[in-house]
Order: structure tokens, then sequence, then C-alpha cells
């Protein structure tokens, strides 16, 4: 019997290949000079956040979609802020850590054409605590916290419609209620 091997292609047009492996590491970040960078007062009594949320989502998503640390990610924003010509003022590493913290992700909403179907599916994530096996071998610390984030997909256009993050003792996914993140869901109950 033989084992599987991969096919193995031949390259014909190596000018078109080599053209289609420097397009794979093309990168173009836009900055819309229209943002709201700086929030306009609330009117509320106190000192008004000096960034807006979505100056500090900018931030954030960069960082995770590079792996960087808060300070390297501050410097790499004022780096393409500067390529664009835009003189905004860039949150320091401790702005970004504190409002990470309470930050509201709004999905953008696009209608269906039909119906909403809506699957939903749960996975549960380590908050604190050292690895499964040490506790396990060890008898580790009983302060393990775990989250479970329940995820909410549109089934006709595959988009996330709803996110909630929850305690660990919540029960399946259907006892989520995405009241806040679906407009006139009608639940009854929220999470």
């Amino acid at each position: 019997m033989s084992s599987w091997a991969p096919t193995k292609y031949k390259t014909t047009n190596w000018s078109t290949y080599n053209d289609s492996l420097k397009r794979r590491g093309s990168l173009s970040i836009w900055f819309d000079p229209q943002m709201v960078w700086i929030p306009p007062p609330t009117g509320e009594r106190g000192r008004r956040q000096h960034f807006s949320d979505a100056a500090i989502q900018a931030c954030l998503t960069l960082k995770v979609l590079f792996g960087m640390p808060l300070r390297q990610t501050t410097g790499f924003v004022e780096s393409l802020l500067k390529l664009g010509g835009l003189s905004w003022e860039v949150p320091d590493f401790s702005t970004l850590c504190r409002r990470q913290k309470t930050l509201n992700v709004n999905l953008p909403y696009r209608g269906g054409t039909g119906p909403l179907n809506l699957p939903i599916d749960s996975t549960g994530i380590k908050a604190e605590g050292e690895g499964e096996w040490n506790a396990r071998k060890h008898g580790g610390s009983t302060r393990r916290i775990w989250r479970k984030i329940h995820i909410g997909v549109d089934e006709e256009t595959l988009e996330v419609r709803a996110v909630e993050v929850t305690t660990s003792n919540i029960g399946p996914s259907r006892d989520i209620c995405f009241a806040n993140a679906l407009p006139g869901s009608g639940c009854a109950h929220a999470a």
C-alpha cells in the first residue's frame, strides 16, 4: 500500500508567481481623516475622555493583529499616523491598558435578505491560574478562573452577529440572550 503524498506543482510562469508572492506581503492601513479620534464633550460632570472609543479600538486591533505589547503598539500607531500625515495624539500604553477593560465593541450590522438563523456556540477560556496539567500533578491552587465566550454567527452571511462573555457557571448556549447585541431580539432574560 502506498502512502499519501502531497501533489507537486510545477511553476511555469515565474513572473506571475513572484508577483503573487509579493502581493501576499503587501500591507495597507488607512486611517479615515473624518474619524472621531477625540470625543466631543458629553455634557456630563467630570473630566472627559481624551481619546474616543474608536481610537482605543483601532490601537488595540493593531496590537492584536501584529501581536505587540502595548508600548510597541503606541510607537507603531504613532509611526502610522505620521506616515499618513495625521497630527493626532496617540494614547499611551497605560491609557490603552485601562480602557481595554471597559471598551464596548459594537459589531456592525448588515441585514440579511431573509429570516435570521443564528447558530450559537460556546468555548471556554482560562482567565487566571496555572496550567491544568500542573494543577492535576501538583494539586494546584483553587484560583483557576474560567470564562465562557458565546458566539452567534449569521448562517446566511457567516458574519459574527453577537458575542457574549459570561462566567463559567452559565449553562448551555441556549440560555444566553444577546438582547444588547441583536436589535429587536425580544429576549425575556439577559445573561
